[in-house]
């Protein structure tokens, strides 16, 4: 493997710019690179493109390439995750590191750690600023924690190109 996937890399590219019907080749270009494993995602990233409530397309893709795509998170992404859950308390506002568990994001940054793999998001790095009391305020990105722990990053588009898909 060498990228894991954020579960924004699914979403944005259905709702906004690649959905199903005006962009397959995205999808099938997502499916070849799971197959011959230069791309995953931990299992909680699967969690939240199934979850109850979501039956559309991107669901429906997710459940028929779950065992190609999504990889469970074994002892050692776990203990990472402690890690790197235990750094994001330390720094942030208690409110946006709620937040920030409650979604799979830290699972992709752990798992990528652990893995060398570089993590794939359209989230964007962003100046971060301390609070009075000393924490940083405002919404967690994936990109400030992937370099505070030193795991590369890029987007969708920077993948696509690497990897030369082309969408047709």
């Amino acid at each position: 493997m060498q990228y894991c996937l954020d579960t924004n890399v699914y979403i944005e590219a259905h709702r906004r710019y690649y959905a199903f019907d005006i962009a397959p080749g995205f999808w099938h270009g997502l499916q070849h690179l799971a197959e011959n494993q230069v791309i995953c995602s931990p299992l909680p990233v699967y969690e939240e493109l199934t979850r109850a409530g979501y039956e559309d397309d991107l669901a429906k893709w997710a459940k028929t390439h779950r065992t190609v795509l999504f990889s469970s998170v074994g002892e050692k992404t776990q203990e990472t995750f402690s890690e790197i859950a235990n750094l994001v308390v330390s720094l942030y506002e208690p409110q946006h590191v709620q937040v920030f568990l409650d979604v799979a994001d830290l699972w992709v940054i752990a798992l990528a750690k652990v893995h060398a793999l570089t993590v794939v998001t359209m989230e964007v790095r962003k100046n971060e600023n301390q609070t009075r009391a000393g924490k940083i305020g405002g919404k967690i990105q994936i990109p400030n924690i992937c370099q505070k722990v030193g795991v590369a990053y890029t987007d969708t588009f920077a993948l696509l190109r690497e990897q030369k898909i082309v969408l047709r």
